[in-house]
């Protein structure tokens, strides 16, 4: 399927077509009214019961493992399910603390993806002289974008720990001889001004090399050297290994005791964990039955190849089948209270002069209209774009835009690094053109014909929008002056768009201990979870307005104080 139909197909046509229309249909008998409900026979309480006792396929617990089939048994104190860098930093900070831990993982080796870490403060911000932001405007205000529909707690408590988490990496990093930076952000760095929704505040930590200097893209290094460290503390790493499903005592209601997996030749082994069972098996997204309930407006987002395996890295279109969402499920864990979950998404069309941002300039739907401000970043954009008609959008932008939207600054520099200059931008914009990405003519009528868009909507949006950028007043979208580029200056540009998915946060009930939780809020004794199946951190998208927040949060700070407090028998 090409990406084309991909980001036009509905959800309705997915659920058609992917066998779920009984499930959809079901769910549509919400819609009765009270009266309509009644000449049924039917309450609207019979009703909910009813709409709540519908089980999708992967709520449907398989049979037990019998004992019979299980091969071989595996005893110590922490089992880790996923080698991930949530799963790395849970195992290493509980070996150093001194518990017995066994991490088994369904990929080959350590699966990694990004490198931005973010961090309130750190002994490297301290030697920079860079101050944490206010965390009191700033953190209130994100969880008021949020609608607060997100546990707090959990903020509060990263915010309050990522420091020594921080500290703790940087220590392992550089012992390794690695050299750690701060990401170039969408700043400032002085009094930012947070009600500016481009505005990020300083924190994402990452590790270069004399090698490898682009910021943010460390993470292979972060999984090498925290696998041999907890290597190094005596875990046991049992690669290539596939958890099937949960044990938990007593019918269900008991402690959650062991994890039996599934190994290359077949056979199956029980990992016994005494002090704790913890999940940490990445995201659901190529589940599509599972994406379809609990993220459905990324749906026009997916890839259709199906299950790609557990050893991927970086790519677009969906990673991971949730396999620790549904063992967890199975044994009576609940779902995040948080609804739908949220997408990490990044989109737009056209060239962004900012790290996280995208083009701040012209940019039209499929009919050749200005659809709103253009003025935010990659997340928004993508949101954006899905609301758009074939989930598709237009950049049209001329030379002119090079000089006028600088200062540059990019994805991949480090803090500090001196922006990028116009004729360098140009040379990127070529090569854009000729990897086919970008378009170009001597005249605004030749690109908007080489984009396929209707020529004479089109040409009148252009000349109105250079109207309102000539009086420097955008009385349609009330952009910035500063934004409020006029199209000019040939060669003129143009770029297509859309929304690409990365993966989605969240799932399991979790607690501010990391502990899964069942529909009460009482927790599972001896199950835990980390990184980004956490539950309840998140609310309608990832943003990006906290540069390097999953992997700095949910995995980096959790996942250490998890092990941690595992490790010291905090937590039992």
């Amino acid at each position: 399927m090409s990406n084309e139909a991909k980001r036009g197909m509905s959800r309705r046509d997915f659920l058609k077509n992917s066998g779920l229309t009984v499930a959809a249909a079901t769910a549509g008998a919400s819609l009765l009214g009270t009266e309509a409900a009644a000449a049924q026979g039917n309450t609207p309480t019979v009703l909910n019961a009813q709409l709540a006792s519908q089980k999708w396929s992967f709520e449907i617990p398989p049979a037990p493992i019998p004992d019979s089939q299980i091969a071989n048994t595996v005893q110590t104190e922490i089992v880790v399910v996923g080698a991930g860098l949530s799963g790395l930093y849970t195992a290493a900070a509980a070996a150093e603390n001194g518990a017995k831990v066994v991490v088994i993982a369904a990929s080959q080796a350590p699966t990694f993806r990004g490198g931005s870490n973010h961090a309130a403060n750190s002994k490297y911000m301290q030697a920079q002289g860079v101050a944490p932001y206010d965390v009191d405007k700033f953190f209130r205000r994100e969880l008021s974008a949020a609608g607060y529909n997100v546990d707090q707690a959990k903020w509060w408590r990263f915010y309050n720990n990522s420091e020594e988490a921080m500290n703790w990496l940087i220590d392992k990093m550089e012992a390794a001889g690695y050299q750690t930076i701060l990401e170039v952000h969408n700043g400032p760095d002085a009094q930012p001004d947070f009600s500016d929704p481009m505005v990020q505040p300083a924190g994402s930590h990452c590790w270069v090399s004399k090698d490898m200097q682009t910021a943010g893209s460390g993470a292979q290094f972060q999984a090498e050297v925290v696998e041999k460290s907890a290597k190094d503390s005596g875990v046991e790493f049992h690669y290539q290994t596939i958890a099937k499903q949960l044990v938990r005592e007593d019918n269900n209601t008991g402690r959650v005791t062991a994890v039996i997996a599934q190994g290359t030749d077949g056979t199956y082994t029980k990992y016994v964990g005494t002090k704790a069972i913890v999940l940490a098996t990445g995201d659901f997204s190529t589940d599509k039955e599972m994406m379809a309930k609990y993220c459905p407006m990324a749906l026009p987002t997916l890839n259709d190849v199906g299950d790609q395996g557990y050893d991927n890295d970086l790519r677009t279109g969906g990673l991971m089948p949730g396999d620790g969402h549904k063992m967890g499920l199975w044994i009576g864990a609940a779902w995040q209270k948080t609804t739908p979950n949220a997408p990490m998404l990044l989109g737009g069309a056209g060239p962004g002069n900012k790290p996280y941002g995208t083009h701040t300039g012209l940019v039209v739907n499929k009919y050749g209209v200005r659809y709103g401000n253009e003025d935010r970043s990659f997340s928004f954009a993508a949101m954006d774009a899905l609301h758009q008609p074939g989930q598709t959008v237009y950049a049209i932008w001329g030379d002119n835009y090079a000089d006028a939207a600088a200062p540059w600054t990019a994805f991949g520099q480090h803090d500090g690094d001196p922006p990028i200059d116009p004729a360098t931008i140009r040379q990127q914009w070529q090569a854009e053109i000729e990897a086919g990405d970008y378009v170009t003519a001597d005249t605004v009528e030749e690109v908007i014909q080489k984009l396929g868009l209707p020529a004479d909507v089109t040409k009148a949006t252009i000349d109105h929008y250079n109207e309102l950028a000539a009086k420097g007043v955008d009385d349609d979208f009330h952009k910035s002056k500063e934004a409020l580029i006029p199209v000019t200056g040939a060669p003129f540009y143009g770029a297509a768009g859309g929304a690409n998915f990365l993966t989605v946060c969240g799932g399991l009930r979790t607690n501010v201990n990391m502990q899964v939780c069942d529909e009460n809020d009482t927790p599972i004794p001896g199950l835990y979870n980390v990184g980004t199946m956490v539950g309840d951190f998140f609310s309608n998208h990832y943003t990006f307005r906290i540069e390097g927040n999953n992997l700095g949060a949910n995995c980096l700070t959790f996942g250490y104080l998890t092990g941690r407090d595992l490790g010291k028998g905090v937590l039992t």
